[in-house]
């Protein structure tokens, strides 16, 4: 596979507005998992259970230190997932890294946080159980799936967990911008009556960073969670918790970067 030229590609997508297409559009789909046909989306029986503990274990220890030797990964705000007072949430995040998802892990607890994503991303055999182990959700295209997927976040909420969610949809390696969002993680919010724990991706250049001709530094912000409104239509409830969400990070980054990071702005 060629190597993609990732700022050209990011040019071509916004001048298309094509803000939700991942940078690298070659997926492989041949060998992913089936999930049609009563899939089951949380760990169940007691070999499923060991193999989950085995795995998140390993995530403690060794995701901190993966992240923080090769991008000098850290989080800030933890007392904002403190102030959640360990009941359900559904967090979401700016899609920009490609170890996102461990780092998300790093910082709200491999035990608590399960991850959605893509379909073809959970493999069949052995990657695709250490995958469910590892608390991922795969979201499919059909209708019984997504009404698979709503069952086992409804069950994960009342457990008091939290369920990963990427608004942008798409992959942009280290941009620096917030996409448009799109509506599912707002609408499970809404439906099950649970806050969003907003997740910010910075990335930081230092001064010894810089010298060594490393990439930035990834930091990770846990802001203030956000709660949908009592009132209104669950389509309306959905769309100004997005909006409001959306308006709490673009501040935030705003700070962070100096400069404005919605990408409608200049």
């Amino acid at each position: 596979m060629a190597k993609i030229d990732l700022a050209a590609r990011q040019r071509e997508l916004e001048a298309r507005g094509a803000y939700d297409v991942d940078m690298n559009e070659q997926h492989r789909t041949f060998d992913a998992q089936a999930i049609d046909g009563g899939y089951e989306y949380l760990t169940r029986t007691p070999v499923e259970r060991v193999r989950r503990a085995v795995v998140l274990s390993v995530v403690r220890v060794v995701g901190p230190l993966l992240t923080w030797f090769g991008q000098g990964a850290y989080t800030v705000g933890r007392k904002n997932l403190r102030a959640l007072r360990g009941q359900g949430a559904i967090s979401v995040c700016n899609h920009t890294h490609t170890l996102d998802t461990l780092l998300v892990k790093n910082a709200l607890g491999p035990f608590r946080v399960y991850h959605t994503g893509s379909y073809y991303l959970l493999k069949r055999g052995e990657l695709g159980r250490i995958f469910k182990s590892g608390g991922f959700l795969p979201v499919g295209t059909t209708v019984s799936d997504i009404k698979n997927l709503q069952l086992a976040v409804g069950v994960l909420m009342e457990k008091h967990k939290i369920v990963n969610f990427y608004p942008e949809h798409a992959l942009w390696p280290r941009y620096e911008k917030l996409r448009p969002f799109k509506s599912g993680a707002f609408r499970y919010a809404v439906k099950f009556g649970v806050p969003v724990l907003p997740l910010f991706i910075e990335f930081r250049q230092t001064r010894l960073r810089k010298f060594l001709h490393l990439k930035k530094k990834v930091v990770l912000h846990i802001l203030p969670a956000v709660y949908p409104a009592a009132e209104g239509s669950e389509r309306a409830r959905t769309q100004a918790l997005s909006d409001e969400v959306f308006r709490c990070m673009k501040e935030y980054g705003a700070a962070l970067y100096g400069r404005p990071v919605a990408w409608n702005e200049r």
